[in-house]
């Protein structure tokens, strides 16, 4: 006997390796039409990514203009995917599961990080 598993209908692409939602391309667009923001990556300077689930932080290399990023109450494992973020100001990754601070050598606006409630043991790599 055989189950026909049908793919999840809705905003979110099912990571197989990681047990949970992706932060697709698709997936932030359709969310930032849903908070009426701006549909042209660029020219959006916050987005609320809280709340949905995310192990990882991925496809916002075209949010170059972003400088608040809200990541909070997610299952984020690692700080990584912020390579274009240079005109970052705010980051906000509290109740994750990140480990180590790490990847932040090319946010150089960056003043202010709220890493609470992880598993950071050792502050480093500020």
């Amino acid at each position: 006997m055989s189950l026909a598993v049908e793919k999840p209908r809705g905003i979110c692409e099912k990571d197989v390796d990681l047990k949970g939602p992706r932060m697709s391309k698709e997936f932030i667009l359709k969310h930032c039409k849903e908070q009426r923001l701006y549909t042209v990556p660029r020219l959006n300077d916050v987005l609320y990514l809280h709340f949905k689930g995310f192990s990882r932080i991925e496809n916002l290399d075209e949010y170059t203009g972003l400088k608040c990023l809200w990541l909070e109450n997610n299952g984020i494992l690692k700080i990584s995917g912020l390579d274009h973020q240079q005109e970052l100001r705010s980051l906000f990754l509290h109740y994750n599961l990140i480990k180590r601070i790490e990847n932040l050598e090319n946010l150089p606006l960056l003043d202010t990080i709220n890493l609470s409630h992880n598993q950071v043991r050792k502050i480093e790599n500020l």
